[in-house]
């Protein structure tokens, strides 16, 4: 995952999920599918809730191959 870093704080109520995998694998993000280009790259936006919020981005290929990484972002909340 290329994007947002782990422990990053933002004021903003949704966060870019970004990053790059194999063409051919299906990624989720907190459960929902991100559409993955020819070039392997994937970006999906993810609503957060005040506080801290784990997201999970696994990403899973048709040969049974698996990669997950989790990361926890801090959303600040409207001020």
């Amino acid at each position: 995952m290329a994007q947002p870093a782990d422990e990053s704080v933002v004021s903003a109520p949704t966060v870019a999920v970004k990053g790059a995998t194999r063409p051919d694998a299906v990624v989720s993000i907190n459960g929902a599918l991100a559409p993955v280009d020819a070039d392997g790259n994937f970006s999906l936006e993810v609503r957060l809730q005040p506080g801290p919020n784990r997201i999970e981005v696994l990403a899973s290929t048709f040969d049974g191959q698996g990669r997950s990484q989790v990361v926890n972002v801090i959303y600040l909340g409207s001020q």
